[in-house]
């Protein structure tokens, strides 16, 4: 062996444990970003299942104030105006309280989402982003795994108004593979 090969031996032999000790350490940093993207993730989903109760704790308030205006209506004379009026004034305050909160949650999520996905390496076609080929092109569009009626009407440039009320829906909830009508 001449002094040239030796030389590019002792070299390889001297690299090959610093090559090894970074892929470990790159190894080691992809674990530590997955367990910080897998912590992230569950705050995510612990922030909607609040959200969920609170909605639906509204959603009881709302049906209780809704009850209670029935009921003063069927009384008839015997329910003041004053009385009409605040009542319709306290569902109106709950529902604005309501949508306040979501929109909060929403915002914080859509952050939440958005750093996450340049945490994956800016990948803008994740998980979280409806795909093109949802839509149909009868209009409708078909509901997929992740996606919010928010995300959809982004995607579809509507309201959310607009496509709650041409799909007839009373919550956000949505289902895997529903159909939703796309309004014009």
């Amino acid at each position: 062996m001449n002094y040239k090969q030796l030389l590019q031996l002792s070299l390889f032999l001297a690299i090959c444990p610093m090559v090894t000790t970074l892929a470990q350490g790159q190894q080691q940093t992809v674990a530590q970003q997955l367990s910080i993207l897998d912590e992230r993730i569950s705050k995510l989903r612990a922030d909607v299942d609040a959200l969920q109760f609170s909605q639906q704790q509204i959603q009881q308030d709302l049906k209780q104030a809704q009850a209670q205006i029935d009921e003063a209506r069927r009384a008839g004379p015997g329910a003041s105006a004053n009385d009409l009026q605040a009542l319709e004034s306290r569902v109106r305050a709950i529902d604005e309280a309501r949508e306040k909160d979501k929109k909060v949650i929403l915002d914080q999520l859509s952050k939440e989402l958005a750093s996450l996905g340049s945490a994956k390496g800016g990948n803008s076609n994740s998980g979280s982003q409806p795909s093109s080929s949802s839509a149909t092109a009868d209009g409708e569009y078909v509901v997929q795994k992740g996606e919010t009626l928010t995300l959809i009407a982004k995607k579809c440039h509507v309201t959310v108004v607009d496509l709650r009320k041409a799909n007839n829906l009373t919550s956000d909830s949505l289902k895997v593979g529903q159909k939703l009508v796309i309004p014009k």
